[in-house]
């Protein structure tokens, strides 16, 4: 068996998630995993899949026939598990330029591994201005803190909420 990994993009449509498990079944593959989205009208999305490598080129001949879709395929290396836990973590604040970048390269300090990253801005009933929220699932080492990694990014900023989660993922 191997694994691929599947980006898409494209058009979206009704029917388009029902047409890509079908054709991803009808290649004897098997969906493990996805993360699939509609953003400014468009669906993109993230697909695991295992497949018999003999298998493997014609699902991703078919993939790349659907119509108004790009589609890139990747193959996957089974990796060892690493000594980390996975922990959310939520950080909201004023929206502005760069809170992003400023979160990130925290994160990457302490050789964190972003394992999702979803990010919303809505307007603030009270104030009238946008607050910006980013939802995070982090692999963390065991021995790093997680009260570190926590004091490092309320220090970016004074309107940063920073919260994780006391249960880990895993």
């Amino acid at each position: 068996m191997k694994q691929l990994v599947i980006t898409l993009i494209g058009t979206d449509r009704p029917g388009l998630v029902e047409t890509l498990s079908d054709t991803v079944f009808q290649h004897q593959g098997s969906w493990q995993a996805s993360s699939l989205s509609k953003l400014a009208g468009k669906f993109a999305g993230i697909i695991q899949v295992d497949i018999k490598e003999e298998d493997a080129p014609a699902l991703s001949t078919a993939l790349k026939s659907i119509s108004d879709l790009d589609v890139l395929i990747a193959d996957a290396a089974r990796q060892p598990e690493p000594d980390t836990t996975t922990h959310t973590l939520t950080v909201t604040g004023n929206d502005r330029p760069g809170i992003i970048q400023e979160v990130t390269r925290e994160i990457a300090k302490f050789g964190i591994n972003i394992n999702n990253l979803e990010t919303n801005a809505q307007s603030a009933a009270n104030s009238g201005g946008v607050i910006f929220t980013a939802d995070f699932d982090l692999d963390i080492a065991n021995t790093v803190s997680l009260d570190a990694i926590g004091e490092a990014l309320e220090g970016l900023s004074d309107d940063l909420i920073v919260e994780f989660d006391v249960n880990d993922i895993s």
